[in-house]
């Protein structure tokens, strides 16, 4: 079955996503929960990207100037894609927008191929996935612009795992897995779980030749986004990591029998709940797996966000995304039950009308753009290790970076008499300090150290985790082109016998 998309479907998708964010076009990017992130990472991407560095980790400005690693933790796709539209010159609030917009049409082109190949009402399964709460919500009002275009990739992870052992479908699951990985990292890891492994067992008893092609397509996927994910598995210990870990960022505490913070936002178990509804009636793999994530995301799968590496979620409603792909491929295989579809559209609604009023809400609200401008608060968690977490006060979690305000910036620093040596840059393993051909040693939270009259100035280094990431990558990729040409040396082989033989 084909799953070409003409000119004219794409057309109307963009209008629909064109639609869909309408509001924050004409109103601008409203002051959403990670509003200030988007704004700092998106201009600084930008910025850096226009000078040439196609993958800048390293944000200069963040903190007021003391700058910030925060792409070494930090999926880059989203931001690649953002960045990319701010370096092209647009204002960095149009690229946001831009990106948004982007980001949400490709889901629905994605949407649309997925349903296309079940043969299931393509059209109005990608316009129901663009317009989702949830997927809607992430941007307006979470405004986690990477959680919102993480969303494209799940159609394709479903199309190439229903589609295995094929070769083509082993490379997408890698580019679409990897590609998953390098967009949102807790996103993708619970997609393996509750996506990737429920539905490739299901693909696995149907056809056992699917094993090996299933489990070296996500090891290929990992293996291609090493580069980003050493450095940001293994350094941890130099930033201020334990402020991810703090109650409000506890998968355990957003649970249904936990504190009832999960009640609280009463439109997210509503949600979840009129989701499960709507896939009941299909009876299928994927009523399976909405029912399944619906659980967890609720908190009524005993332990489970107590245990790595489900821990690390921060919140377990993150699955709502995976929930309503789902429970929308369910509700479009089969004619759903009266009642469980009233029931399920009138939980989805009342989940529609509380964060729309919540993103009017956002929308109108005036952003601090000035101060966003003049001290880049970037996210606290990036904070050098060994910051005094004390500095960090308020609902918005801004760091007091007065002691260092009145350092002269820059890499160079000249010390005139002995002692104690401060320059303004936060401490990272990527900063040597130099005394002409003298490594000179250092200590945090920002650079300083004991030192002797003399020029000292900083110097950017690789480090191994850079080196290895970025190896692995390679083989990765070498593998991937090994797959690759080894199937048309073996359609060229086909075509060539069957010549012989006419």
């Amino acid at each position: 079955m084909t799953t070409h998309i003409s000119r004219r479907k794409v057309g109307l998708l963009a209008l629909v996503a064109a639609f869909l964010l309408l509001p924050t076009f004409l109103l601008g990017p409203g002051y959403s929960h990670s509003a200030t992130y988007n704004y700092i990472w998106t201009s600084q991407f930008g910025t850096e990207m226009a000078k040439g560095d196609l993958y800048p980790r390293w944000l200069p400005d963040s903190f007021e100037g003391l700058g910030s690693p925060t792409f070494y933790f930090y999926p880059p796709i989203a931001f690649w894609i953002a960045g990319a539209f701010d370096a092209g010159g647009l204002s960095t609030l149009t690229a946001i927008n831009m990106a948004a917009f982007l980001t949400l049409l490709l889901s629905g082109i994605t949407m649309y191929h997925w349903l296309s190949a079940r043969g299931t009402y393509p059209l109005v399964g990608a316009i129901l996935y663009m317009a989702a709460p949830y997927h809607l919500m992430d941007f307006y009002v979470r405004g986690a612009l990477a959680e919102f275009t993480a969303f494209l990739w799940y159609p394709l992870v479903a199309l190439a795992i229903t589609r295995l052992p094929e070769r083509r479908s082993l490379m997408l699951l890698v580019f679409a897995y990897g590609g998953l990985v390098l967009t949102h990292l807790p996103m993708a890891m619970l997609t393996g779980f509750f996506l990737i492994a429920p539905l490739g067992v299901h693909k696995i008893l149907a056809d056992r030749r699917a094993f090996w092609p299933l489990a070296a397509s996500v090891a290929l996927a990992v293996g291609l986004a090493a580069f980003y994910l050493v450095p940001a598995l293994t350094m941890q210990d130099h930033i201020s990591s334990q402020l991810l870990w703090e109650p409000w960022y506890r998968p355990s505490s957003w649970g249904l029998l936990a504190s009832g913070r999960l009640l609280q936002a009463l439109s997210i178990p509503a949600l979840i709940a009129g989701l499960a509804l709507l896939s009941l009636s299909a009876r299928s793999i994927w009523t399976f797996i909405s029912l399944l994530a619906a659980l967890a995301a609720l908190g009524l799968i005993p332990f489970i966000w107590d245990i790595p590496p489900f821990v690390q979620a921060q919140f377990p409603w993150r699955l709502l995304g995976l929930i309503e792909f789902a429970a929308i491929t369910a509700m479009l295989s089969c004619r759903p039950k009266a009642i469980l579809l009233g029931l399920g559209l009138g939980l989805v609604t009342f989940s529609y009308v509380r964060w729309a009023s919540q993103a009017a809400e956002y929308l109108a609200k005036p952003v601090p753009y000035a101060m966003i401008r003049r001290d880049l608060p970037d996210a606290v968690e990036y904070l050098p290790v060994g910051f005094d977490t004390k500095r960090i006060t308020g609902t918005e979690r801004k760091p007091d970076l007065a002691e260092w305000r009145n350092i002269r910036p820059g890499d160079e620093v000249v010390a005139d008499t002995p002692g104690e040596v401060t320059m303004r840059r936060a401490a990272f393993p990527i900063w040597r300090v130099m005394r002409g051909d003298e490594v000179v040693p250092y200590r945090g939270p920002v650079i300083k150290f004991q030192g002797q009259p003399g020029r000292y100035r900083i110097e950017r280094v690789t480090i191994w985790q850079e080196w290895v990431g970025l190896l692995i990558t390679m083989i990765s990729l070498f593998v991937l082109a090994v797959i690759m040409l080894r199937g048309r040396l073996s359609r060229l082989t086909v075509f060539a016998t069957a010549s012989i033989r006419q």
